[in-house]
């Protein structure tokens, strides 16, 4: 008939867990994110003495702006050092593949006689210099041994 009433003290808990739950986020980089921008405000409130107007940041504000923006950039993944690592592994393939002349009659009868699609057997040509005698071997005989 009656329900019962949850005393005020749990519900003010109630509340104050809930909100707490609302405000943290929901993914690792939104809190990494969050983790650094605390860390500026942080400092910002420490350091302001009721002071307003322009002033030029001190050390440890640049230093603190400094570790927040690495982790931002950590959490996003745009560190220099990948971008710099991709761009190099890209222009290393580049120049590894080698200029070789592939006749289209090769590829067609690889891809009718193997089952291949014309990129894979294009492929497969290149890396044996365009023989198509050496490729089909080269493509059985891996199978036949497994």
């Amino acid at each position: 008939m009656a329900e019962p009433i949850p005393s005020a003290s749990s519900a003010a808990a109630d509340a104050a867990d809930d909100e707490t739950s609302q405000d943290l986020p929901n993914n690792a980089e939104d809190r990494k994110a969050a983790a650094a921008l605390n860390s500026l405000n942080a400092n910002e409130m420490s350091t302001e003495n009721g002071e307003s107007g322009t002033r030029q940041p001190s050390a440890a504000d640049q230093e603190a702006l400094g570790k927040a923006m690495s982790r931002l950039e950590i959490a996003s993944g745009l560190g220099k050092k990948k971008e710099d690592n991709t761009k190099a592994q890209a222009k290393k393939e580049v120049e590894v593949k080698k200029k070789v002349k592939i006749a289209a009659e090769d590829v067609n009868f690889l891809v009718e006689e193997l089952d291949l699609s014309k990129n894979k057997a294009t492929e497969l040509l290149r890396s044996h210099d365009g023989n198509a005698t050496l490729a089909i071997k080269a493509f059985i005989i891996p199978a036949a041994r497994a």
